[in-house]
């Protein structure tokens, strides 16, 4: 795995980074505005903090207005969609990279949120199976154990189970997505007993890719911090305004930061044995600007 690839791929990508967080942070900023201006916050602030508002103000809340449940509905639905979208564009990154394109691909966005949509039942199977594993590992213990507390040996042994099979899981589960962005078919990533044992033959790479990926958490948070110190002190670290940046900095390397994640887990897909067929130059369009 090539690490200064993944960690580049994303600034030769910086508009359609920027895009999407502009597209996301509107759409986020509208129904929190509806949220905010349609409802008198208040009193809320007031009981949290032990604020008197002083005569002519109710410490009373108020009921949500409509304006402002609809701004909470589209909020989580807004999140709820951002998140299946997410999912299922980050799949199609992970078939470009597979197939040598070091470029974002086109955004389908019905086929992307479906895609996501699959790959999050698929995560929902593999946290059942590291949950199932904590309770077997639990009970386990609970049965070692004796008056005096467990025996240490048992104790950190387990824990370096559970730390592995947490380890292994992730792996099975990225290696789901890459199998099946490169068949072309969602039950390829619901094939767990299968993906953990592709995850257990290829513990090398895999130790490889969640070392990387630790790398990756900490450049992009210095980095981050660096950028958010600098925009904070420029505006002049108060307001609204040094709000409104740190959040749309914090967007803007977490996403770029996960872009990197999935060219990892293309390169890791590459190394272990799995391939992309499922690629037709005419159909795959890719923006290069």
């Amino acid at each position: 795995m090539n690490f200064s690839r993944a960690i580049t791929y994303p600034f030769q990508n910086l508009a359609k980074v920027f895009s999407i967080v502009l597209v996301m942070t509107i759409a986020i900023a509208i129904f929190l505005g509806l949220i905010v201006n349609s409802y008198d916050w208040s009193p809320l602030l007031a009981t949290l903090y032990g604020v008197d508002l002083g005569v002519g103000y109710s410490n009373e809340l108020q009921s949500f207005s409509a304006s402002a449940w609809f701004g909470l509905l589209g909020l989580l639905i807004v999140a709820v969609i951002s998140g299946f979208w997410l999912s299922g564009y980050s799949m199609e990154a992970v078939r470009s990279v597979m197939n040598g394109i070091e470029t974002l691909p086109d955004i389908k966005f019905g086929r992307n949120v479906k895609d996501g949509f699959y790959l999050f039942i698929s995560s929902v199977a593999y946290w059942f199976f590291f949950v199932l594993l904590l309770v077997a590992v639990f009970a386990f213990l609970g049965l070692t154990g004796s008056a005096d507390g467990l025996n240490p040996i048992v104790a950190l042994a387990s824990f370096i189970v559970g730390i592995a099979a947490f380890a292994l899981l992730g792996w099975a589960y990225f290696i789901g997505m890459a199998r099946f962005a490169a068949e072309g078919d969602y039950k390829a990533s619901w094939q767990i007993f299968r993906n953990i044992r592709l995850a257990r033959e290829n513990w090398r790479g895999g130790f490889t890719l969640l070392l990387y990926m630790i790398a990756l958490t900490l450049v992009y948070g210095v980095v981050r911090s660096l950028v958010d110190a600098a925009l904070g002190g420029f505006v002049g670290g108060f307001g609204m305004a040094s709000i409104t940046l740190s959040i749309i900095v914090y967007y803007i390397f977490n996403l770029m930061q996960h872009f990197s994640t999935q060219h990892l887990v293309a390169q890791y897909a590459i190394q272990i044995g799995v391939r992309s067929d499922y690629f037709d130059p005419e159909k795959e369009k890719h923006d290069f600007v």
